[in-house]
């Protein structure tokens, strides 16, 4: 499995405080305090069961998945441990969700079994796919690290790095400079597909044009037709090319490109997430390119904290693993861990900076618009620091 929004990348299909003094609040919340016959019985021989606590956070991930899905599960649980450990409570539940489905409605069902007040997890939009519905029959919501937008719903929520809230703000700021003609080369997948729909939506928004979009196979010989193909759209005077891209086959990419006289010279490049990636940098067609993302100095920030504590770099996801971890604590803290309390219009602050949930489930992030360069990408404008309109 790709980084998507960045989670898409690296997982090749998808990706990107608890305290006893609210538990009050907290019985409340799950209905269970509605009149005094609820809790005495008049008849000593059938005394009513006492309501259900649910107080407990429940971690699930693909612990025991293949290949690098594990290693993945494992970097999300250390980060969510480190969260519990910063912020000061909560108590968690980690359950295997095993990259199925039948084991992630298993999962999820022991979970709510021993108490678990929201979910947080699984990875895999099937794994989310099954978990869902066993959590709304409990009224119990899910905050998932699946980037494929579709399996988010009510109750079901997305805290991760989707591919359209990273073309809608380049897409923006391209515009906002001039280029409203853009060209799409991408990849033959699930995460291509997504991006090639978010730029047809956030081009109609800004009123910008899709000057034309190829995809390609990703392997090195499946790239040359696609870009010669791509090339011949770039004529005109300011348009941009979107390369959702990273890694090694953005560099086969650039490759292709620059075989057909395509360089930043003379067209605009944008990406996406997967740009925060170390061979970007030195990938010639990325230079002075654009692309939305979390500013570097949080993204250092967190992986400081984080091998600090585990002797090791993480992957960029685990930081959506520390992020949902201190906002359900926290919304425990204040006794609100309804749809309503985590689609506060407000936001929150997280370690890849401001978020927050709409209705339908999808995340909105406050990104800033970065510039790729030879020693990393530099903040050309830097990320909101509160939302100025209601979530919709």
């Amino acid at each position: 499995m790709k980084k998507l929004s960045v989670a898409q990348a690296f997982m090749g299909r998808e990706w990107r405080n608890l305290l006893a003094v609210f538990a009050v609040l907290l019985l409340a919340g799950c209905g269970g305090m509605s009149k005094v016959g609820d809790l005495f019985s008049d008849d000593p021989a059938t005394p009513a069961a006492p309501p259900a606590v649910k107080t407990s956070i429940a971690l699930l991930l693909p612990l025991s998945a293949p290949g690098e899905t594990q290693n993945i599960a494992r970097a999300l649980q250390q980060a969510a441990e480190l969260a519990v450990k910063d912020v000061g409570g909560g108590n968690l539940i980690i359950k295997d969700s095993g990259g199925n489905a039948d084991m992630a409605r298993s999962a999820a069902e022991a979970a709510l079994n021993e108490g678990a007040g929201i979910i947080l997890g699984p990875l895999l939009s099937t794994e989310v796919q099954a978990v869902s519905p066993v959590a709304r029959a409990r009224n119990v919501n899910v905050i998932a690290f699946s980037s494929v937008s579709s399996v988010a719903a009510q109750g079901t929520f997305l805290m991760s790095f989707l591919p359209d809230e990273e073309v809608s703000n380049v897409v923006r700021y391209a515009a906002g400079k001039g280029y409203r003609n853009i060209s799409l080369l991408y990849p033959a997948s699930q995460y291509g597909a997504a991006i090639e729909q978010a730029l047809s939506r956030s081009a109609l928004a800004e009123g910008s044009t899709v000057v034309a979009a190829k995809s390609y196979a990703r392997e090195a010989a499946a790239v040359t037709q696609p870009a010669a193909s791509i090339a011949a759209s770039l004529s005109g005077q300011r348009t941009a090319l979107l390369l959702p891209e990273g890694g090694q086959m953005l560099r086969t990419v650039s490759g292709a490109l620059e075989g057909n006289g395509i360089s930043p010279r003379s067209t605009k490049i944008l990406g996406t997430g997967l740009w925060d990636d170390g061979l970007t940098r030195s990938t010639p067609i990325a230079q002075g390119g654009w692309y939305a993302g979390v500013a570097p100095q949080l993204v250092q920030a967190f992986e400081q904290k984080y091998a600090a504590s585990y002797g090791a770099k993480p992957p960029r996801i685990a930081s959506l693993a520390y992020d949902a971890v201190a906002f359900a604590v926290n919304l425990q803290k204040t006794g609100d861990v309804s749809e309503v309390g985590i689609a506060s219009p407000a936001g929150f602050q997280g370690s890849n900076g401001l978020f927050r949930f709409r209705e339908n489930g999808l995340i909105e992030r406050g990104l800033a618009i970065l510039q790729m360069g030879p020693g990393g990408p530099d903040v050309i404008q830097q990320a909101p620091t509160s939302f100025a309109q209601p979530a919709q």
